[in-house]
């Protein structure tokens, strides 16, 4: 959800990071409507130009400007819209086993949970090839990482490179690594809670049992006792 300008206003100028700690750039600006509703930001990024942010990618975390990654917000809202269209159908599965509403008021809103599940279906297709492609892209900003470690240690060990350089450039190199790794894991446990919701909303419903209504008693079944069997009177005469 967007942020309102009263909690953005004395941010303006502040730095801003993204979920893996890296430096993004500085809030410059804000974009409202008159609802006092952050629509964008406005953020200087870090040695380039201004770029414009939707205002519900940023959050604000123990007084931390946070941005979350593009592909993660795309993600999220397409799993939030699976999710809920998941649970309207069984809301309308359970409505119509009822019997309570007429069949043709029910269908149509199948008709158009149909629809909106579809295009949800289109979406997260797009969505599993931009965060498979931040995947890969990332592989390739380790390998290139591991090959500068490389060439770093060779040039130290080789006396090239004096100890204070080599620490400074080991220290980059390997929080870059490490904000990479965390990504990279992030998109993962994504991507695997995508495909996850989209296999649960696109499969068979299964009806669940239905609350007895209220107002009704089952009656509790009578089991009759058997008939006690009838003592005979046995008299002695004596003679």
């Amino acid at each position: 959800m967007a942020l309102k300008i009263e909690t953005l206003a004395n941010a303006v100028g502040s730095s801003l990071v993204d979920e893996y700690g890296r430096d993004i750039g500085t809030l410059v600006s804000l974009v409202s409507d008159v609802d006092g509703y952050i629509q964008h930001v406005e953020v200087k990024i870090v040695d380039r130009g201004v770029e414009r942010i939707p205002g519900d990618r940023i959050r604000l975390r123990d007084g931390k400007l946070v941005i979350v990654p593009e592909w993660k917000y795309n993600a999220m809202k397409v799993i939030e819209g699976l999710d809920r269209a998941y649970r309207r159908r069984k809301a309308l599965e359970n409505i119509a086993s009822s019997g309570d509403i007429p069949a043709e008021v029910v269908d149509g809103m199948k008709r158009k949970l149909s629809e909106e599940i579809k295009k949800l279906k289109i979406n997260a297709d797009n969505v599993k090839k931009e965060v498979k492609s931040r995947i890969a892209r990332i592989d390739d900003e380790l390998l290139h990482i591991a090959s500068a470690i490389a060439n770093l240690q060779m040039l130290y060990f080789s006396g090239e490179v004096s100890e204070r350089g080599y620490t400074q450039g080991m220290n980059h190199l390997r929080k870059l690594k490490e904000s990479l790794s965390a990504e990279k894991s992030d998109a993962k446990s994504t991507l695997d809670r995508l495909e996850k919701t989209l296999e649960i909303a696109s499969g068979p419903y299964t009806r669940e049992a239905q609350p007895v209504k209220k107002g009704f008693t089952q009656q509790p079944k009578v089991v009759e006792a058997p008939a006690a069997q009838e003592e005979s009177l046995v008299i002695k005469i004596e003679e």
